[in-house]
């Protein structure tokens, strides 16, 4: 019986459209299937997002923290105002002392701020990461008016502060400022210190190639020819009026 099972011969396999091959010829079954996480040529399919890059210029704003001198609560040694200010997002402002940690911005002159984006990267900082942060300004650290309120969950970018609705120039939406601070109050996990990577203070550009808003909304009134109003017209009178008989016309009776 054994030597019949050794000699028999191996069946063959049919497919679909009645094809017949033997078994050998089918090769290794793979029990991976990729299909699904590899593109059409096998690359892997990367969902990761890259945030639009934030481009001032194209925004009409210009760049205006060197106008203002920056000072923190506290710091730990080497990781300061200069880590903070050095357009690294691999160096990193770390405090070193109680709650709220502050960040306080001293401008040489009055400002009208347009935007302020700071950055954060709960990824690689975690329980140093801030959840919740007020943002005030005044004319000096003594008489500072809280301005905006951000709560954040696990952030990793570029945060934009609301400005909107600040109440400064033509429609509202800037924050006329000699004195700025941020106050971080609380942290990713309760943690004690804090970490803030950068930050960016705008205005609105003045030298950028704008369009004349007030030339391109003006109407051009054309000159019509009139007749000059006859003074004894009373159809003004009528509108509304009740017009005396000894204005009207004389009737002939």
């Amino acid at each position: 019986m054994e030597e019949y099972l050794r000699n028999a011969p191996i069946p063959e396999y049919s497919d679909e459209e009645g094809i017949s091959m033997p078994l050998d010829d089918l090769g290794e079954i793979s029990g991976t299937d990729t299909s699904v996480e590899d593109g059409e040529n096998g690359d892997p399919v990367d969902d990761h997002h890259e945030e639009p890059e934030f481009d001032p210029l194209a925004a009409g704003l210009k760049e205006i923290s060197n106008l203002g001198k920056f000072t923190v609560s506290s710091h730990k040694q080497g990781n300061g105002v200069e880590q903070l200010r050095n357009d690294s997002l691999k160096t990193y402002w770390q405090s070193d002392g109680p709650q709220p940690h502050k960040l306080t911005v001293y401008f040489i002159k009055r400002v009208g701020i347009r935007d302020i984006r700071f950055f954060v990267d709960y990824n690689e900082d975690e329980s140093y990461t801030p959840t919740k942060i007020i943002f005030k300004s005044g004319t000096s650290e003594n008489n500072l008016i809280q301005f905006a309120t951000m709560e954040m969950s696990q952030p990793s970018g570029w945060q934009q502060v609301p400005v909107a609705g600040a109440g400064g120039g033509p429609d509202g939406n800037t924050l006329v400022s000699y004195v700025f601070q941020m106050q971080i109050l609380e942290n990713h996990q309760n943690g004690k210190d804090t970490h803030l990577r950068s930050i960016k203070i705008y205005a609105a550009d003045t030298d950028a190639p704008n369009v004349d808003m007030d030339s391109a909304n003006h109407v051009v009134n054309e000159e019509v020819d009139e007749e000059p109003a006859d003074p004894w017209d009373l159809s003004v009178l009528e509108a509304g009026l009740i017009v005396p008989d000894f204005m009207k016309e004389p009737e002939i009776r």
